[in-house]
């Protein structure tokens, strides 16, 4: 069994986890089954409202080019949406990303794998 990192005087050396046994766990399966389904629901409505407003754009000039206020039209708002859209998908996945992390040390813990915090 290989050995992690370098040991220095007085330190125990761990072995690694055994990797392929924990990537053919029914618990890391369920947790990459949701990392998956995060990343494509977030993706898939990034490009729904990314292709909306490609098609509007290009099929919907009239529509687009309605003035909301002054020199802002629609498309402006559009893509301005758009820009905070991403940062509130970024967010939310990062904080599903903590909870994943979270729960894969846990999964590494019970099976005696978790290193200690320092």
């Amino acid at each position: 069994m290989a050995l992690t990192g370098k040991a220095s005087e007085g330190e125990v050396r761990r072995p690694a986890p055994p990797w392929s046994e924990i990537a053919d766990s029914a618990e890391y399966r369920r947790l990459e089954s949701m990392r998956r389904r995060a990343m494509l629901a977030t993706i898939g409505i990034f490009t729904v409202a990314t292709g909306a407003f490609l098609i509007l754009s290009g099929y919907a000039r009239p529509f687009m080019r309605k003035s909301i206020d002054g020199g802002l039209t629609v498309a402006y708002v559009w893509i301005l949406a758009l820009t905070v859209l991403a940062w509130v998908l970024v967010w939310a996945y990062l904080r599903f990303a903590e909870r994943l992390e979270v729960e894969s040390k846990e999964m590494l813990r019970r099976g005696g794998y978790a290193e200690e915090e320092r």
